[in-house]
Parts: structure tokens; sequence; C-alpha cells
């Protein structure tokens, strides 16, 4: 019902409605007032044809009209001026007398010669030569019934049609829908980095039809732009690592040659230490684009994440310790995940490594693995200075780094790198405050539904 096809057809279903009903209450309103009109008429006609005959001879006449009456439809009524009925059969002067101008509906008394019936009666009054009053009538039970048939088969007509528009209204959304999530499949598998991949065009050169040729062809013009800027990034990474690789051979030489730790020595040791710096940045570099292009899903398996949690405890466990900090890990059993393990020990590896890396002495890291009903959570927190809320989007992207961090080294790179490998096995990746203080980086992990507990 929150889609926007079936909230399509439940509206034109009930434009359909309306117009039904419109169109069935324009039919009502003209058959029965032609046939009320119709009547009206011939009650005018007859009482105007009364009036202008002699008095004595129309107790004979009426008479003679209620015997050559077979539907017992007409209602006659001469009353004198003290309202004492002279003529007809009508029981008893009508409350009201409408002229002949005015027709009006009204229930009356009739005497049909075997009792006395309560009708609905079109009714006309009007005075003889004589200042009598007659009263004409025409039962309206003949108009009542075709007022019913009307009725009933409109509605017969309406519900069905509003039936038949909702299936048909279904069919179609349900047909738009599956059209709808081809593309999604499409779109998605292109944010997920295969950018060979298209949306599905059709034959019959729809609407749909037209705007996904469009996008496909800003999909080829977007897949040759990155193709430029990766493989002119890619050139450039390659030919840089090779000759600082040189550089730093030679300077490594270089320094075996001199015998004193003068200056000299020295500048060269920290030359190296700039040049190890950029070979880091650009290893990097090709690392994350290595992962964004999910190269690396053929090497995806069942993995324990309890053994890597229990891995990473063991390996930063001294270095936490050695810096004055309190290591803390719990690790429950969890899950089995579809996951490439080196990646993922990579992934958290940074994370940990952040964490101990800008926590100061004194304070606590943790490192935790909780199980969740539909997969696991790891989740590293720490004690620091933590990320305003304003800068964890940003501190995602590549190269960007908080003005407190700049004096430590590093490339900037590391939290990229977490968040291409979270995009690869489109695992959600949430920053947030810690309950000490400090950051909550947490990792949701998700399973299969039959995945097995380690």
């Amino acid at each position: 019902m929150e889609t926007a096809s079936f909230r399509r057809t439940i509206g034109a279903a009930a434009i359909l409605a309306v117009a039904l009903l419109s169109m069935a209450g324009f039919l009502y309103r003209e058959t029965v007032g032609y046939l009320t009109r119709q009547i009206d008429d011939a009650l005018i006609a007859d009482a105007r044809s009364f009036a202008n005959s002699d008095p004595a001879s129309l107790p004979a006449r009426i008479q003679k009209a209620l015997a050559d009456d077979r539907r017992r439809e007409k209602a006659f009524g001469i009353f004198a001026i003290d309202r004492t009925r002279l003529a007809g059969n009508m029981a008893a002067l009508p409350p009201i007398l409408p002229g002949l101008d005015n027709p009006q509906t009204l229930t009356l008394s009739l005497n049909d010669g075997e009792g006395s019936t309560s009708e609905h009666v079109r009714i006309v009054s009007t005075s003889l030569k004589n200042g009598n009053l007659l009263v004409l009538g025409h039962a309206t039970e003949s108009v009542d019934e075709i007022r019913e048939i009307i009725v009933r088969a409109l509605l017969l007509a309406v519900f069905p049609a509003l039936a038949i528009s909702l299936i048909g209204g279904v069919v179609m959304s349900q047909a738009m829908l599956r059209r709808v999530e081809a593309v999604r499949r499409a779109c998605s598998s292109i944010m997920q980095g295969h950018f060979d991949r298209r949306l599905p065009v059709h034959k019959r050169q729809d609407e749909f039809d037209k705007l996904s040729v469009i996008v496909n062809a800003m999909l080829d013009e977007i897949e040759r732009l990155v193709g430029d800027v990766k493989g002119a990034g890619d050139a450039i990474a390659h030919d840089l690592r090779t000759p600082l690789t040189r550089l730093r051979s030679r300077l490594e030489r270089s320094m075996r040659a001199i015998s004193d730790d003068g200056p000299v020595k020295e500048a060269m040791q920290k030359s190296l230490g700039d040049i190890d710096q950029l070979l880091a940045t650009i290893a990097a570099l090709m690392r994350i684009a290595e992962v964004e292009q999910s190269r690396r899903r053929e090497n995806f398996s069942k993995v324990d994440l309890g053994e890597i949690v229990t891995a990473l405890a063991e390996f930063y466990q001294p270095i936490a310790e050695e810096r004055g900090l309190d290591f803390v890990v719990a690790c429950q059993p969890a899950a089995l995940v579809d996951a490439d393990g080196d990646l993922l020990f990579e992934a958290l590896a940074n994370l940990v490594d952040n964490a101990v890396k800008f926590t100061p002495a004194g304070g606590r890291v943790g490192l935790e693995l909780v199980a969740a009903p539909t997969g696991s959570i790891v989740r590293v927190w720490d004690t620091g200075s933590g990320i305003p809320a304003e800068e964890r989007g940003n501190v995602l992207r590549r190269f960007y780094r908080l003005d407190p961090s700049r004096q430590t080294p590093g490339t900037g790179l590391g939290l990229s790198l977490v968040s291409a490998i979270a995009r690869l096995h489109q695992f959600p990746l949430s920053l947030r405050d810690s309950d000490s203080g400090g950051l909550n980086v947490e990792l949701f992990c998700q399973v299969d539904g039959d995945a097995e507990v380690a």
C-alpha cells in the first residue's frame, strides 16, 4: 500500500467511482424527472378539461375513468365547500391543495372498491364552475419502481466496474513494480562498482525505456571518465613507486658507505622516512582502488569473526599496554559471515590502530564482538577525543584528517580503506559517540538466515 503505483491505482479507481456516480445521478435525475413531468402534464391537462366541463356530468366521467383504470393509478375527488366528498375515490380532502402550476406528491388514502389503501399520489387541484373543488391525482408507484430499477442497475454496474478497475490497476502496478525492481537491481550493482552494468531497455520504447537510454548514455560517459581517471591514477602510482623504490635503495647504499653519524647521515635517514611515507600512501591508494573495484570478491568464504577479533586482541594488547592503555576485549559466539577474511582483518585492524593511536595514556580501548538477530556487530571504542558529529562523514574521505591529528604520522587513508571494505561487503559502518566519552565505531556484519554459529 506504500507504493506510488498502488496509490495511483486507488486514485484512478476513486476517480472512476466519482465519474460513474455522477453519471448515475444525472441519469437518475433525468429519467425520474421526465416521468414525473409526464404525469404532471397529464394531470394538468385533465384538470383543465374537467374544469371547463359541465359540473353535473363530472361524477359520471370520473366513475368511467376509474372503471377504465385497470392499473388503479388514478385518483379523483370532488369536494363541496364544507369539505364533504361528492365523488371520486379519495377518502378525504387532502391537507394540502396544490394548484395547477405546482403539482405535489402526497400520501393519500384511496378507496379502490375493495378497501382503502395508502398511496403516494401526485396531485393538483382546481375550482369548478359551481364552486366545488376538484382534486386529480396519479399514483407514483410506477415511477418508484423505475427509480428502484435504475438505482439497482447503477449499483450493480458501479461495484463490478470498481472491482475490475482495481484488479486491472493492481496488475499494471505489479508490472510497473517489476520494471522498477529491475532498475533498482541494476543501480545497486552499479553502486557496488560494476560500472559495466546498464539499465534494462525494452523494444516498446515507452517513457521508462527513453529514460533508461539517457541514463545508460550517462553511465557510458561516467565509465569512460572513471576509467581515464583510474588509468591515470594507476599509471601515476606505478610510475612513482618505481623511482621512489630506486631512490630509497640508493639512499640506503649511500648511508652504508658513510661511517660517521653526522648531519648528512641524519638527513638521509629523514629522507628515507619521507620516502617510506610516500610509498605507504601509494600502496594505500592502490589498495583502496582494488577494493572499490571489487576485485577481491572471488576470495569470499565463510569467516569466523571470533577468530579475527581474537587475533586482533593478541596483536594489539601488548601495544596498548606499552602506551599505558587499558585494552578491553569482549567476544561472544557469532555466526559465520560470507566475507574476505584478510580484508575484514585489515579494516578492523585500522579501526583498532586508530583507537590506540589517538587515545591518551591512562585511557581505555575496547574491542567487542556482539551477536545480533540478523548478524554480528564488531565494535571498537575508546576514551579519546572522538570525532565531532559534523566531521564523521568527512573522515571517510581520502586524505581527510582532523586538525588535531595532522601532527600524528599517517596517510589519512585508513578510514577510507575501512569504508571501501565495508561497502564491498555491504556491511553498514557507523560512527557515533562512545558512552565513555570517545568514539564508537560499529561494523554490522550481516549473515544469511541459515548461517551456522561458530
